[in-house]
């Protein structure tokens, strides 16, 4: 009798130890992340800032901005997945540091950020015709020298410049006046009749163009992507661009750009 109770007793042990060294392994299996970032430095417009991804880290965050009127900065964990998102609501332009602590494995990262001007961002879709080539993209940029920059695929600079929107007798039209000729033109003028709602909303809110105070009635059209038609009015040439979500290369804009 005593034999069997000490077995018993030795292997309600057994059980115990084996259950606690399980329930260590899992704890230790956790695994722990250093906090990172894909870079120290970014660049965020001040309208439809986007999010600045999190690398690594363990989604509990504590967040310091050396200058709160720039911008504020909170932590998106909504996801289910993933290490979160920075999100970044811009106040105004400006430069400050935003301190991110990982408050699992005390570490911080700091990270430089730049708000700059508002700009619209404007791919070619077709045709591919001169002076424009396959890839061609514009960043209309909301500063006081309305100034422009033309990049292509490869995302170099191509040209630079200064637009302009002007209606005459209720018709729409973007100037663009580059600083060094491109083909033998500086100036090109279209005609943006038949240009989506969208796209003139995009001019509005970007840009500061507010069509709808200067046109009565307008054609336009609602289709999805926004896009832009701009027929020259020398060649008659019907351009159409996109409204992108591409980020202007940074380093390009200053503050008081």
């Amino acid at each position: 009798m005593k034999t069997k109770n000490l077995f018993g007793i030795l292997m309600l042990f057994l059980f115990t130890f084996a259950f606690i060294s399980c329930d260590k392994d899992t704890d230790n299996s956790k695994q722990i992340f250093h906090l990172s970032f894909e870079k120290n430095y970014y660049e965020r417009p001040l309208t439809g800032a986007k999010n600045i991804m999190i690398r690594g880290g363990n989604r509990d965050y504590t967040i310091e901005v050396n200058n709160p009127e720039i911008l504020e900065a909170t932590i998106d964990l909504s996801s289910p997945i993933g290490m979160g998102d920075l999100e970044i609501h811009p106040k105004q332009t400006g430069e400050t540091i935003v301190k991110v602590h990982d408050n699992i494995v005390n570490e911080t990262v700091e990270l430089k950020i730049k708000i700059v001007d508002d700009y619209l961002n404007l791919v070619l879709a077709n045709p591919m015709q001169s002076p424009y080539n396959e890839g061609d993209e514009f960043f209309l940029i909301n500063n006081e020298s309305r100034s422009f920059y033309l990049y292509d695929d490869d995302r170099d600079l191509k040209q630079t410049g200064s637009y302009n929107f002007i209606v005459e007798k209720s018709v729409p039209y973007m100037e663009l006046t580059f600083n060094d000729k491109l083909e033998n033109k500086s100036v090109y003028k279209y005609d943006l009749t038949g240009t989506s709602e969208k796209t003139f909303f995009a001019l509005k809110i970007l840009l500061g163009w507010d069509w709808q105070e200067q046109i009565e009635s307008l054609e336009t059209r609602e289709i999805s992507p926004a896009i832009m038609n701009a027929k020259d009015i020398e060649t008659g040439v019907k351009y159409y661009f996109v409204v992108g979500n591409h980020d202007i290369p940074e380093n390009v804009l200053d503050i008081s750009d």
